[in-house]
């Protein structure tokens, strides 16, 4: 919505809205005139349960507005400024914070108003989060079960990938977590003993085979695979969760169906496995197993009993950074 001037026809369609998106450019001052009468009729919107907001500068009044939704749950923000309040700001119902690129201040002021209703947590390793936790004491975040922590460059800033992790260890009620760039565990100090309650993990396997062992780990999702992973080690990591793990994903070449066997021992608990099918070379065929002729064991190699496995997905995977939608 760009106009200044809302028609009643307009505000007939916002009431049965469930998510409002902004998305600002250019002049802030004249986009933040036409974002304000957006903002003004939210409260008669009954059933908005999501607000995307990107390059835009919130006053307080307009933050009065958007944390007294009661029906409002998750909240984006991208490159926008939230900044601390002179008057009382309502309490907030939001469970889900979404944060990119934006500064220290605005995430620090979200995170402190925020704290205790957030459960699920998005941020970006080049926005001020990480530093904002540490700014003036440590913010407790109680209820906080999901982190997802993205990067816009797969490969850089090491070093602020280490300090959102090794800042996000300290909050033990996180059960999810995703790391969607890589990291290896050797890179940073991680002990056995953090993250108590994880269940469900989304990341590289060189960070996997280190934190899956000795957690309650359900659930392991692979991101951004590579030909040179050793495929023992994680197999013998996944046999070491507290819980034992029924739902996998993993991106695999054609030579990984020569271990399958090893999964009898490991992950005997399994109940769905997903398994993204990459080649070496483009021109590389399907392994022989997916052609179509009949199918036997290798010689010497028994049967692979999983006796709890009912879901099996097979993705033929394109781009093996993209994860498992080809």
């Amino acid at each position: 919505m760009r106009s200044t001037r809302l028609k009643r026809k307009n505000l007939v369609h916002l009431r049965v809205a469930t998510e409002v998106h902004w998305s600002g450019s250019g002049s802030r001052s004249l986009e933040n005139s036409q974002l304000h009468p957006v903002l003004s009729v939210l409260p008669i919107i009954p059933n908005i349960r999501l607000l995307s907001l990107r390059h835009a500068d919130i006053n307080e009044a307009q933050q009065s507005i958007i944390f007294g939704l009661s029906t409002l749950r998750t909240l984006v923000v991208r490159s926008c400024g939230f900044y601390p309040s002179t008057t009382p700001i309502p309490h907030s119902h939001v469970t889900a914070l979404k944060l990119a690129h934006n500064d220290t201040q605005t995430s620090h002021h979200l995170l402190s108003l925020l704290a205790s209703t957030v459960e699920d947590l998005e941020i970006d390793s080049s926005d001020g989060t990480v530093r904002c936790v540490r700014l003036g004491g440590f913010i407790e975040l109680p209820k906080l079960s999901t982190l997802t922590m993205t990067s816009t460059d797969f490969y850089s800033e090491i070093v602020t990938r280490q300090e959102s992790l090794g800042t996000f260890k300290r909050y033990t009620s996180i059960t999810t977590l995703h790391i969607l760039f890589y990291l290896r565990l050797s890179d940073m100090s991680l002990h056995h003993l953090d993250l108590p309650a994880l269940r469900s993990l989304t990341c590289h396997h060189r960070l996997a085979v280190n934190l899956i062992p000795k957690r309650p780990l359900a659930t392991y999702v692979e991101v951004y695979s590579d030909f040179n992973k050793e495929p023992w080690r994680l197999l013998d990591s996944l046999s070491k969760t507290r819980a034992g793990i029924k739902n996998l994903k993993l991106f695999v070449s054609g030579e990984f169906f020569s271990i399958l066997p090893s999964f009898a021992t490991s992950l005997q608990q399994l109940e769905q496995l997903t398994l993204g099918l990459c080649s070496r070379k483009k021109a590389d065929h399907l392994p022989d197993h997916l052609s179509g002729q009949p199918l036997h064991n290798h010689p010497g190699v028994g049967a692979v009993m999983l006796p709890k496995l009912r879901w099996v997905t097979l993705c033929v995977v394109e781009n093996r950074c993209t994860g498992f939608s080809s």
